[in-house]
């Protein structure tokens, strides 16, 4: 039976490093063995402080950022910032501790998807988008809801800027209700999707005309601070607003939406944002909300196959606590990471296994190898170009396998986030995995720039002489190794194919150690590192290593 028990105790190195995996870009060593040591509340806690938002990027041609009134070189196209942008927000997952906010931010993203070429005219649009994504990262998702209603970049993303009465366009509408909101239920009807219809598409989608976005940057969300759409007109009345009467179905209890203070065929500034506000109260009232959100929570968090039992079990209660909490997302998050579930300890061992059981997304095994091996990158403010050149390659990497990064490849974002039935295995074809494994390559020859000055690489042999405990004992060596990269219990088999085949080359174990005490008595490294790079591609190329 699916369980939401909390479990008890301290969490050990297993658990440790399956909460880091899921709730952060994947875990650092010293993160795995500090969090060890605390119980699944105490490991919460951690994983919510605050955190400083990160510095904007910078054009290093001008030596600023591009918000207003900064704006880019005029060098630097809209599609080179955008680049930019997608490389100061990897470096921001990089450099994360071990901290839920950033991975929040990329499932906010995958929610609620912006395609970054739509807005690259206007470079501000996408930075502010993040800002607000991570502005709500842990805090108030329904007023995340409200506040990406007339975010700029989301107004020119779902053509919300082009909805005016008497021509209205329902992409954002449709899209706020099927993707962010209620979600699409059973089809029971040619335009009733249970938990929504037509008809409330064509009324919300009336409660949003006359927004439109404002490129002066003056419109200033008096929440977050960050720079919002604003409603058509001289500022004081709307020119675009439908005043007419909004009527809902029986979806939404059969609510009606009226306009406040009209004057003839217009209405007020405030009156618009009132109705804002009552689409919003309206929408959070309905039960499906909740249950939505907290199934995209499980998919991101758990794993992405919502039996019966896990709708019964986990999805209905998780639901409750959000609406109880007013919609504060770590709420939700709090019971599900202590959970006897989410560590696989509710039902037998083969009946229900969460632990290794998700695919990697490219992000995750791009970002988490950096981390795990804690690899320098070039810093951002002594070597910003090359940091900008090594994230490029990277996006690259991304989308050789699969990962258009932000860039999805619709408005619903990408695939293997949403798309049923097979979720994370869109990740997988023959040539994503074959660049999956390629990666790996990469990271052991090293990353370099046009002057073949090295921007990352990962030098394993001393990974294992900095961080193992006694690296010349192989069984002790390959325990350690196989805790911190592999997410799963090898068999006996598996674990002996990677310490005798592989890394000993089925030589003996007092082989081995000789051959270790010689590279440190005299520096060098010819024969481990051959042995060592061979063990560390095997690893890294293996089914159990693309899994967290």
């Amino acid at each position: 039976m699916a369980s939401l028990t909390p479990i008890t105790g301290t969490l050990g190195v297993q658990n440790a490093a399956h909460l880091l995996r899921r709730a952060t870009f994947g875990p650092r060593l010293q993160d795995i063995q500090a969090f060890s040591n605390l119980t699944a509340a105490a490991a919460f806690n951690q994983l919510i402080q605050p955190q400083l938002p990160p510095n904007l990027p910078i054009d290093f041609l001008t030596g600023t950022d591009w918000v207003s009134p900064n704006v880019p070189h005029p060098n630097h196209g809209g599609d080179t910032i955008s680049e930019f942008t997608s490389g100061w927000w990897m470096e921001n997952m990089r450099a994360s501790g071990p901290n839920l906010t950033e991975r929040m931010v990329w499932f906010y993203h995958t929610h609620i998807p912006l395609i970054i070429s739509r807005v690259e005219n206007k470079a501000q649009f996408s930075l502010d988008y993040l800002r607000l994504l991570r502005f709500y990262a842990l805090g108030d998702y329904k007023a995340l809801a409200k506040a990406i209603c007339i975010d700029n970049s989301m107004l020119i993303h779902l053509d919300g800027n082009q909805n005016v009465k008497g021509n209205p366009q329902e992409n954002f509408g449709r899209e706020f209700l099927e993707l962010f909101t209620v979600g699409k239920g059973s089809q029971v009807g040619p335009t009733d999707y249970t938990n929504f219809t037509e008809t409330d598409v064509k009324a919300l989608t009336k409660v949003l005309t006359g927004w439109g976005t404002d490129t002066s940057y003056q419109t200033i969300d008096p929440i977050t601070n960050i720079p919002t759409g604003k409603v058509k007109g001289n500022g004081t009345m709307s020119s675009q607003h439908d005043v007419t009467n909004k009527q809902f179905t029986a979806a939404f209890n059969n609510t009606l939406i009226q306009t406040t203070g009209v004057l003839g065929t217009n209405t007020t500034v405030q009156g618009v944002y009132q109705e804002l506000d009552d689409l919003i109260d309206m929408i959070f009232n309905s039960p499906h909300t909740a249950k939505n959100i907290c199934r995209r929570i499980y998919r991101e968090f758990v794993y992405f196959d919502i039996t019966p039992e896990i709708e019964t079990d986990i999805i209905g209660p998780l639901a409750a606590t959000l609406e109880q909490n007013n919609f504060q997302i770590t709420s939700v998050l709090q019971m599900l990471f202590a959970s006897e579930h989410f560590y696989d300890v509710d039902s037998a061992p083969t009946n229900d296994n969460n632990i290794g059981a998700i695919i990697k997304s490219p992000l995750d095994l791009i970002i988490g190898s950096i981390r795990l091996f804690d690899l320098d990158v070039p810093d951002q403010t002594t070597d910003l170009e090359n940091n900008y050149t090594l994230y490029s390659k990277l996006i690259n990497q991304l989308d050789s396998q699969g990962l258009s990064f932000f860039e999805p490849y619709d408005v619903a974002g990408y695939d293997a986030y949403f798309q049923v039935p097979d979720f994370q295995r869109y990740w997988i074809s023959s040539n994503y995995l074959a660049n999956r494994y390629k990666f790996a390559e990469y990271l052991i020859d090293g990353f370099t720039n046009g002057n073949s000055a090295v921007l990352l690489k990962l030098d394993f042999v001393l990974f294992v002489k900095d961080n193992c405990t006694n690296p010349g004992d192989s069984l002790s060596l390959m325990q350690e190794l196989v805790s911190w990269m592999i997410p799963i219990q090898l068999t006996p088999e598996r674990f002996n194919y990677f310490k005798d085949t592989i890394l000993l080359d089925n030589l003996s174990a007092n082989n081995w150690t000789v051959e270790w005490i010689t590279y440190i008595n005299t520096n060098d490294d010819t024969n481990v590192r051959v042995q060592l790079e061979n063990l560390a591609l095997a690893m890294m190329q293996s089914p159990e290593y693309q899994l967290y």
